[in-house]
């Protein structure tokens, strides 16, 4: 009887062990979705310039047979995401990586190219003042405004997608970087407008995987 008496003891302890891990993840998973951030882009080198070869630009289209997002860039290297004003860009790599996570909230539409410009600005010194060379009207955008378009180069480049997210309604905080709480939807990305906000689990997961290619604004929810 005393050995049916200690074997029930052990039992309870364990279950109250595994109790509290169980009550420590559903606290640590809370604490993931609580936390959220403003998606930025990564700094870049050299201003308004460097951001310039970085990310390029991005414009609405509404031309048949043409994606709903068109790029205008250099190449041949493209970062793995790129945070622009209207949008974020990711390659075809990243976009698996991205969709094994499942993280809620993302959905991808196809994005294509306008125009690319070949500039191997990935090779220059990123810790010079200057970049390796300016536009000659000295207008960062006139990397790509000015350039020519590499049609073969345009061809090798990779496939992009843009991150599509539906908008809730009332969302953001007119004025600021921030949300209204009550009507976040829950998942790890959201948006009304242009602002982009992500869960602390997918923070974690883009800086170990983007690197310096986007930055995270914390915001407080109201």
């Amino acid at each position: 009887m005393p050995a049916k008496i200690s074997g029930q003891g052990n039992g309870r302890r364990a279950r109250e062990r595994l109790g509290a891990q169980l009550v420590g993840l559903d606290l640590q998973w809370s604490s993931l979705m609580l936390a959220y951030y403003a998606l930025e882009s990564g700094a870049a080198p050299w201003g308004d310039y460097g951001d310039t070869l970085w990310n390029g630009f991005a414009e609405k289209s509404r031309e048949p047979g043409q994606p709903a997002i068109l790029v205008s860039r250099t190449g041949p290297f493209v970062p793995p995401i790129t945070r622009l004003f209207s949008c974020v860009l990711v390659t075809e790599a990243f976009r698996q990586k991205l969709s094994v996570e499942g993280f809620s909230g993302l959905s991808f539409e196809p994005a294509g190219y306008r125009k690319v410009v070949h500039i191997a600005w990935e090779q220059w010194n990123a810790d010079a003042q200057d970049p390796s060379f300016y536009p000659e009207t000295g207008e960062p955008e006139d990397y790509l405004l000015a350039g020519t378009h590499d049609e073969q180069l345009a061809a090798t480049m990779p496939r992009l997608w843009a991150w599509s997210v539906q908008p809730t309604k009332g969302l953001q905080v007119r004025g600021s970087n921030t949300f209204r709480r009550e009507l976040h939807p829950g998942t790890d990305v959201a948006r009304e407008h242009l602002i982009i906000w992500i869960s602390e689990r997918l923070r974690l997961w883009l800086a170990e995987n983007a690197g310096k290619w986007v930055s995270f604004v914390p915001v407080t929810p109201r």
